[in-house]
């Protein structure tokens, strides 16, 4: 596995119009747009990222006698490939825990899914591997997919979870793993949790740090404890809302 990779230089911004039920996020100057599909988009470095897909779980758990549907990695994948289709990234950014549990035929549905999307024109596939990405490194990219423990880009870095280390100089941490939730309280006692995006200070050298919601169909959520200066943008239905105080 790559240490990790570093990009660099300037591209034409693309995209001057927010894609539907998203919210821009404009960090340490940067513009990058929070989507309902629970995705990040970076219009002017073309990367389109999602965390914690967690694929093959469901199999895992049918392998042990536990009935889950069959279709939630279908699902899951038909969810990226849309967005795939509409924003026609440069990149594709997975931010760890690709797959839940150890080699099962799920991760063989993958490998042809991720076939057929380069044969679409996907032009780049980057694994940051995560907890859960346990396996060999050659078997990943043997997918296609390029593997590191951190990618970064001038001074934005992008790990798998908020407490991996944040190289020097870097302002902006883009992370997942947590599956982070909001506690939306509404008249009366009524509450619902809705998946979110979670922005809080990192407390060091990275200014701000974002944590993503799960991608995945089959995963669950964490609800996120106040924490003062963070913010929320849960997500309902199909659209972001937010910000709000955590």
């Amino acid at each position: 596995m790559d240490g990790g990779v570093e990009r660099g230089g300037k591209m034409a911004e693309i995209g001057a119009m927010n894609p539907a039920g998203s919210v821009d996020w404009r960090p340490h100057g940067h513009r990058m747009q929070l989507l309902p599909q629970k995705a990040l988009w970076w219009p002017e470095r073309q990367i389109l990222m999602v965390s914690d897909l967690h694929l093959a779980k469901a199999e895992h758990f049918r392998s042990k006698g536990i009935q889950i549907p069959a279709t939630v990695d279908f699902q899951t994948l038909a969810n990226l490939t849309r967005l795939l289709d509409e924003f026609k990234p440069q990149s594709l950014l997975l931010l760890g825990d690709l797959f839940h549990s150890v080699p099962n035929k799920a991760w063989d549905e993958f490998a042809r899914w991720l076939k057929e999307e380069r044969a679409a024109g996907l032009p780049e596939a980057v694994l940051v591997k995560g907890n859960h990405d346990r396996s060999e490194d050659a078997r990943y990219e043997a997918m296609g997919l390029e593997v590191v423990s951190q990618w970064v880009w001038d001074d934005v870095v992008c790990t798998h979870a908020p407490n991996d280390e944040v190289p020097k100089g870097r302002i902006v941490h883009v992370c997942g793993h947590l599956h982070p939730a909001a506690k939306m309280r509404g008249k009366g006692r009524q509450s619902l949790r809705l998946p979110c995006f979670h922005q809080s200070s990192t407390g060091c050298d990275a200014g701000t740090r974002l944590v993503l919601p799960a991608f995945g169909a089959f995963t669950g959520m964490h609800a996120m404890e106040p924490r003062v200066g963070a913010q929320v943008y849960p997500i309902a239905e199909s659209s972001v809302l937010g910000p709000f105080k955590s």
